[in-house]
């Protein structure tokens, strides 16, 4: 009688059409015909012998697996998979079997920690949605963790918030093996669900950078590096003034992590005296947007005069640009020319001025004129009431329509100092990511402790997602998409009731994760007692 025999070697698994007979009465096996290894056949062409056999047998495959095999459930495999591979790389264990030490910790938090960021990058949601919806992952333990394990862990994160952070830009500078010479800072706000206040909570009333000017936030400062890589970040009450945080993320460069020799880029909101005496201090060199209405009329006057102005052609940069330095004080002025950037500050203003003349037509409609927005081209009476457009007021307006001042303390060439502050988007797409793709906020959590952590583990998810985005190439949605995709169908066949995970097919950007993590792919099928083994 012949049948199939599969066997697996150091070199591979092998399968052999094999014939049993008896020789002396004693039972024996011969091979027929040696159909080399199955690691050569790729699964469709597997697929087409085993059909081609039921066919010979008068069989069909798809009655077979209809009747002998159901889907009991289905599981995402991927998210452990690459988390896990990220977690070594950043030697996670390290950090936790610190904290484990400091705060004496009895409960296995790892899981509960990985399980949250995974959510955070999947789809955000509350910790206590996260609780309910562990059962949709495979590879991060065996026990479904208990709520209070999640809050419990979020607290520990706030404790060891600052041990964190070091360690992270630790291990950031291992990986990516570059030299730290510029950093990027700016600040945002995130605002909360719950607008009951609290004199001794960082949850304060503030200006609000989302638009929520109604609603409690803290203020987030976060500094980020040429590769969006974050190095560390700092909360503040949600009444703090964001031009006097700057000075605690670089003490935390000169002081915590002894980065010497680095130019800090950040916007006009960063222009501050206190900031520029710690730089000039430190000597940490700085590309700070200038406030160019700001500066004494005779600079202004140099600055504003296009004549002075050299023409700066790029590959990419078709439109007038041109630019003029000027050293003023113990600094540098760098003012450039947009032709593109005077047209749309000229539309801007336009479009207020329709409004203020809307609000001169009926004042009644509309609440008391401010000195912002449309209500700086208005005039007013002693009352405050609007009497009409301030001509005077659009014209100087006009003035500065594509001017734009950056201050430099650097002995950069004047075209390398617009590039590096041009690359100021990089903490800006940082901040984007962290509202848009992680849901940072709004904040559920009404403690400072809970507060802090739960930004803490954004800031982890953050950072891992960037370097999923710095290492494959690929964009932030095409991540979170891929890791969608890698799922598993578990099949328990009727008969025996044995469990079998059969994995989706891979696409090239989930090929392209693992390859890049050197992680292995999981064969197309998988028994139950060997699937932990992945993530191993």
């Amino acid at each position: 009688m012949a049948f199939l025999r599969v066997e697996n070697k150091k070199s591979g698994t092998y399968l052999r059409i094999v014939e049993s007979y008896k020789e002396n009465g004693k039972p024996k096996h011969r091979t027929l015909h040696s159909l080399g290894k199955v690691e050569d056949y790729p699964p469709s062409q597997l697929e087409s012998i085993a059909k081609k056999l039921l066919e010979c047998a008068g069989l069909n495959m798809k009655d077979i697996v209809a009747d002998s095999f159901e889907e009991v459930a289905r599981v995402n495999y991927g998210y452990a998979l690459i988390i896990k591979a990220i977690w070594k790389l950043f030697d996670m264990n390290h950090f936790v079997a610190k904290v484990n030490v400091r705060s004496k910790v009895k409960f296995d938090w790892m899981q509960a920690f990985q399980i949250m960021i995974a959510e955070r990058i999947n789809d955000p949601v509350s910790k206590r949605q996260t609780f309910f919806n562990q059962d949709e992952y495979i590879g991060f333990g065996d026990e479904e963790i208990d709520l209070q394990h999640f809050y419990r862990t979020m607290d520990l994160l706030s404790t060891h918030q600052e041990l964190l952070k070091e360690h992270l830009f630790t291990q950031q500078q291992d990986l990516f093996s570059q030299t730290l010479d510029v950093v990027f800072y700016d600040v945002t706000t995130l605002y909360f669900d719950s607008q009951k206040e609290d004199e001794n909570s960082i949850r304060q009333k503030g200006y609000s950078k989302d638009g929520k000017a109604h609603k409690n936030q803290v203020v987030l400062g976060l500094l980020v590096d040429k590769m969006r890589n974050p190095l560390t970040y700092n909360i503040y009450r949600g009444n703090t003034y964001e031009g006097g945080t700057m000075i605690d993320a670089l003490k935390d460069i000169k002081q915590k992590y002894n980065i010497d020799n680095v130019i800090a880029v950040a916007d006009s909101a960063m222009i501050d005296k206190d900031n520029r005496e710690y730089m000039q201090e430190s000597e940490i060199d700085y590309i700070l947007g200038d406030r160019l209405k700001n500066l004494p009329a005779k600079v202004q006057e140099e600055l504003l005069n296009k004549k002075n102005y050299m023409q700066l052609n790029t590959p990419t940069n078709k439109d007038e640009f041109s630019f003029i330095a000027l050293p003023y004080q113990d600094r540098t002025i760098i003012c450039t020319y947009s032709g593109k950037r005077a047209r749309k500050d000229k539309a801007e203003r336009d479009k207020l001025i329709t409004k203020a003349e809307m609000w001169l037509a009926e004042p009644g409609k509309y609440k008391q004129v401010k000195k912002r927005g449309a209500g700086r081209f208005i005039s007013t009476d002693q009352d405050g009431s609007p009497i009409k457009l301030n001509i005077e007021k659009i014209e100087q307006d006009a003035k500065y329509d594509g001017f734009k001042a950056v201050s430099t303390t650097t002995k950069l060439e004047p075209q390398e100092v617009i590039s590096k502050y041009a690359d100021l988007f990089e903490v800006e797409h940082a901040f984007r990511t962290l509202k848009s793709q992680l849901k940072v906020r709004p904040v559920y959590h009404w403690n400072n402790q809970r507060i802090e952590g739960h930004i803490a583990m954004c800031f982890v998810a953050y950072t891992f997602l960037n370097y999923l985005r710095n290492s494959s190439g690929l964009q932030y949605r095409t991540i979170v998409k891929s890791l969608d995709r890698m799922q598993m169908s578990v099949i328990k066949e009727d008969k025996s009731e044995a469990l079998v995970y059969m994995r989706a097919n891979l696409k090239e950007p989930e090929l392209n994760l693992c390859s890049r993590l050197k992680v292995a792919t999981p064969k197309t099928t998988i028994p139950h007692k060997a699937v932990y083994q992945l993530f191993k």
